[in-house]
């Protein structure tokens, strides 16, 4: 039997977690912080609510007070990505651990 096989959905999503990680690190860490969280006043993502996925992209997008909107910069696809990772950091059930 011969075929071709599919790798694991976790597999899948350890690698979008990691393009999430690159891409906050290269856009987000400067103001949000490597552990999600700045001592200057920006948003403490470890606080953000896991049901509100729609108002992080949005914001991310369009930007947010004095945050810049990304739209244009950042991929849609990179924006699910740093979402994933932020999960992973939070431990939101499903997201796997985001790599050290």
């Amino acid at each position: 039997m011969g075929g071709v096989f599919a790798a694991p959905a976790w597999a899948d999503e350890a690698a979008k977690v990691e393009l999430g990680r690159k891409t906050y690190t290269s856009y987000c860490a400067r103001c949000h912080g490597f552990n999600l969280v700045m001592a200057s006043g920006t948003y403490d993502l470890r606080r953000f609510p896991q049901e509100d996925k729609e108002r992080f992209v949005r914001g991310v997008s369009k930007g947010v007070r004095a945050m810049p909107a990304w739209e244009g910069t950042i991929k849609p696809e990179e924006i699910d990505a740093i979402w994933a990772y932020v999960g992973s950091v939070n431990g939101w059930g499903g997201a796997p651990a985001a790599p050290k």
